[in-house]
Order: structure tokens, then C-alpha cells, then sequence
């Protein structure tokens, strides 16, 4: 069964906006199937208090991507 994928429409210019302004977000495994996702805001990390399984770290960290751009970015929704 495919994956359902629901994105924002800015979400690449989401990701490239906050990979040019030191924002990485990326997974973390917890074990074989968990994982944490961490955002690196400028030497600043945060770990997220729950771990995602496989398919859901890579929704959470699009989610993410696109939260930073509009945090920054307010007028662009």
C-alpha cells in the first residue's frame, strides 16, 4: 500500500529555505524501528520528545520544514 502524503505547496521552498539558513532537520534512530527527529536551528538542537516510526519521520520532518519557513516567513501562507 502506497504511502498518503498530504504537503504544504511551499514545502521544497520550505527545505531550501532553511537548508541556506543553517535549519537541518533529520532523524535519529532511537532502535531498529523508532525514531527521533532533531532539528538543528544554528548550533541550537532540539529532540523531539517522541520517537516516529518508519513511515512517520519523514512526514514529521517535512511538517517541520514548512513550520520554520512560515515562522519566519509569515506573510508567505
Amino acid at each position: 500500500m502506497a504511502r498518503k502524503i498530504i504537503h504544504d505547496e511551499n514545502y521544497l521552498k520550505a527545505i531550501s529555505y532553511c537548508m541556506d539558513h543553517g535549519i537541518k532537520i533529520y532523524a535519529v534512530p532511537k532502535n531498529s524501528k523508532e525514531y527521533f527527529v532533531e532539528v538543528n536551528d544554528n548550533g541550537n538542537i532540539f529532540r523531539s520528545p517522541e520517537a516516529y516510526n518508519l513511515k512517520q519521520w519523514s512526514n514529521k520532518i517535512i511538517e517541520l520544514y514548512v513550520f520554520y519557513y512560515y515562522k519566519h516567513n509569515p506573510t508567505d501562507k
